[in-house]
């Protein structure tokens, strides 16, 4: 994130939230609140990407409906 945005923003990522997709190794932090002006540099588009055409899988993907969220 560009330092001029870094004070103006909630830097509360999805590492936060409850349920949130567990990161493979250590989990980062920051903001999911910038939006890189390119497409091709923007990492969280890119995984969703791969997990909509199966390239990268994750226990949590799809989401089971039925399933409960922890707390």
């Amino acid at each position: 994130m560009p330092e001029e945005l870094k004070a103006r923003t909630d830097t509360r990522g999805e590492a936060s939230l409850r349920g949130h997709l567990k990161a493979e190794g250590d989990e980062q932090t920051g903001s999911q609140s910038y939006i890189p002006p390119d497409a091709k540099d923007d990492k969280a588009l890119h995984t969703a990407y791969d997990l909509l055409r199966g390239v990268q899988k994750n226990s949590a993907f799809p989401p089971n409906g039925r399933a409960t969220v922890p707390n």
